[in-house]
């Protein structure tokens, strides 16, 4: 399986980085978002709709960077008790 292959990727360019060398962070899949973070494919895309997890369109697909969706976990965005961004956007709004 591919998902493995890429989180290694992603783990030498986070040591590239680091290091100060100049490997680009590669974009991913659904499937590698999920696998990553141990959820399925429905749930990654609830999030993009309800939750703004980073993610980029590329055509009829959604690619993200590991980095941006690592900080978005961090940040407490993927729990259950995390507004929805509807919610958000319609609280600001009053």
């Amino acid at each position: 399986m591919r998902v493995s292959s890429t989180l290694t990727d992603s783990n030498r360019y986070t040591r590239a980085k680091e290091g100060g060398g100049g490997m680009t962070e590669p974009w991913v899949s659904v499937d590698q978002v999920a696998a990553h973070l141990g959820v399925a494919k429905d749930t990654v895309y609830r999030w993009i709709e309800s939750k703004s997890l980073p993610a980029q369109r590329v055509g009829r697909l959604w690619k993200f960077k590991l980095s941006d969706v690592d900080r978005w976990v961090m940040d407490g965005m993927a729990a259950e008790d995390a507004p929805a961004v509807a919610e958000k956007l319609t609280s600001e709004g009053e």
